[in-house]
């Protein structure tokens, strides 16, 4: 078994948001998209040093504490 998507309600300083996770077609389960109210955000992929969250745009709001879940969510952990 291996994650193919998730979709939930994420806690975001400026209130609730719909979060979507996915895998896009031909990425083979090394790079997943993460939407946020339908819009591209970044990705959660598997780069030369392990996995890691790639935002779009840097926020200084999110540490690596905030998105080592997404993570653990791909990962089955």
């Amino acid at each position: 078994m291996y994650f193919i998507s998730a979709k939930f309600i994420g806690a975001f300083p400026d209130g609730d948001r719909f979060v979507e996770i996915l895998s896009p077609s031909g990425a083979g389960g090394s790079t997943f998209h993460i939407m946020v109210d339908n819009h591209y955000w970044g990705i959660i992929g598997y780069f030369l040093d392990g996995w890691r969250v790639a935002l779009q745009k840097r926020n200084p709001e999110y540490s690596a504490g905030d998105l080592q879940p997404l993570i653990d969510m791909i990962l089955g952990n």
